[in-house]
């Protein structure tokens, strides 16, 4: 069911206001606010009284068919999009859609004239290069690079955790340890102060997990973070995937044909499989073997398990908050967030260019179905406007998350998200990303079930990932560039 409201004081969807070009901006319900999105509109009127915006506001259940159905019927739905927004890493299935930015599109932005520069040269200079790499594609009939969308804002995978969990484990650390063995008051201060202070690496959360996590057995009381196994744990896909990306497993051939994240690679000491080693690492916390156990599959969805106190950690991204504070207002104070851990220290220099973690956004593209220049041109005069540092303020500000340009305003409630922003990073999944993701949680699973060993299930996940990746027609620009 959609939501319709018009934002420039007429009522009517088929407003005739002479000389006017009337634009229908289809969105899902579970992003901004109509209260949001409003003063957006209203922002852009004043500024291009010749253009007017209505916001069509869609469950996200539905929103991606009803907004296919209503492409292909165009001349008989009457708010048909022309401007969509969409996820990035669906893009490639979007493209033979879509129509690309004029390539002057931002010369002719205030400011901006007579540099020489195209969209696409634009766009890399703006834009951060997980957003750009995602919105530059190639145009399906020419194979030139072309920008098929314009993102407001940037999200991050980080790390959650309760503070006042860990509050509670520092004050019941001594009768814990006493029980064990003896510990002197410097060794206890240094343990306490290991948990306190938010892990880094993941060498540093690794060794705070013994003393977050309450286990009986096999069973778990109290989880010390939310990893391990793959259908619970909300995200394990990126979890993985950021690991990857971090230990340099290399997911896809250069041509963005192959899956290429189950192949060893040279290394000084001789043969390694990052791939492989990020798999067994991530499974290590759901090994009742294993030292670092503290998840598995019997524990309840990550994110209702952080909400309930039963785990102390988890890993998602800064929109999720909204979500847990509606849920559970009282948790308010007691939730913080820390960058995503990093392979490498990431507060040396030197391993700035190894800093990762997975990246998602909400692209505002433009349709191509309807097949009118003006009505084009103007949408992309709508998209420019309301992406550019000055005016994405609102959104950003309402929305609470990071500007998905390089020097664009951030707006994230916790530092983290601002911060990490500058190494996130996101990978080609072709025209099936969640088929592409659901088979790396079918991948987890069966290694984690024992159905096949690591190195079998990667060597699957892979070639099911090859087929897709080749039958998808639309690259990344980044290919030519």
């Amino acid at each position: 069911m959609a939501l319709v409201f018009t934002l420039t004081g007429c009522s009517s969807l088929n407003r005739s206001t002479s000389g006017t070009t009337t634009l229908y901006w289809w969105r899902s319900q579970e992003d901004a606010s109509e209260a949001t999105l409003t003063q957006i509109v209203n922002d852009f009127e004043s500024s291009n009284p010749k253009i007017k915006v209505e916001v069509v506001l869609k469950d996200p259940r539905t929103f991606e068919q009803e907004a296919v159905d209503a492409l292909a019927a165009h001349q008989t739905v009457t708010n048909a999009p022309d401007i969509l927004s969409v996820r990035a890493e669906d893009l490639p299935k979007y493209v033979p859609q879509l129509t690309g930015a004029p390539d002057t599109l931002f010369n002719t932005a205030a400011g901006k004239k007579g540099t020489g520069e195209d969209s696409v040269q634009y766009v890399n200079d703006l834009f951060l290069p997980a957003a750009a790499k995602s919105i530059i594609l190639d145009e399906p009939t020419s194979g030139t690079p072309k920008v098929y969308g314009l993102p407001l804002a940037i999200d991050t995978l980080a790390l959650y955790y309760n503070k006042t969990l860990i509050d509670k484990t520092v004050s019941n650390l001594k009768d814990n340890l006493k029980s064990e063995r003896p510990v002197s008051a410097d060794e206890l201060k240094a343990i306490k102060k290991k948990i306190q202070t938010p892990p880094k690496t993941w060498t540093e959360l690794t060794e705070i997990i013994p003393y977050l996590r309450i286990t009986n057995g096999a069973d778990i009381s109290q989880a010390a973070i939310a990893m391990g196994t793959s259908k619970n744990v909300e995200r394990s896909y990126d979890i993985l995937q950021s690991i990857m990306l971090q230990n340099g497993t290399q997911l896809t051939s250069d041509d963005l044909d192959a899956a290429t994240f189950n192949l060893s690679q040279s290394a000084a000491v001789g043969e390694k499989n990052p791939g492989e080693d990020a798999l067994k690492f991530y499974l290590r916390f759901s090994n009742p073997q294993d030292s670092l156990y503290t998840w598995n599959d019997k524990m309840p969805n990550s994110v209702d398990a952080f909400i309930n106190g039963q785990t102390v950690m988890m890993f998602h991204y800064a929109s999720t908050y909204r979500f847990i504070i509606n849920e559970s207002p009282t948790l308010k104070n007691s939730i913080d967030v820390a960058a995503m851990p990093q392979t490498l220290d990431p507060t040396s220099s030197i391993n700035a260019d190894r800093l990762k973690t997975m990246s998602r956004m909400w692209v505002e593209t433009v349709p191509s179905a309807k097949a009118d220049a003006n009505r084009q041109q103007a949408a992309w005069t709508f998209v420019q406007y309301i992406t550019n540092k000055a005016h994405s303020k609102t959104y950003l500000n309402a929305m609470k998350l990071p500007s998905a340009l390089k020097d664009g305003t951030d707006k994230a409630k916790f530092p983290a998200f601002n911060e990490q922003k500058t190494y996130a990073d996101t990978w080609y999944k072709g025209h099936k990303a969640l088929t592409i993701d659901q088979l790396f949680i079918t991948m987890i699973d069966d290694a984690y079930s024992g159905r096949k060993s690591t190195k079998e299930a990667l060597d699957a996940t892979a070639a099911e990932v090859t087929s897709y990746l080749q039958a998808s027609k639309v690259k990344w620009g980044t290919r030519q560039q």
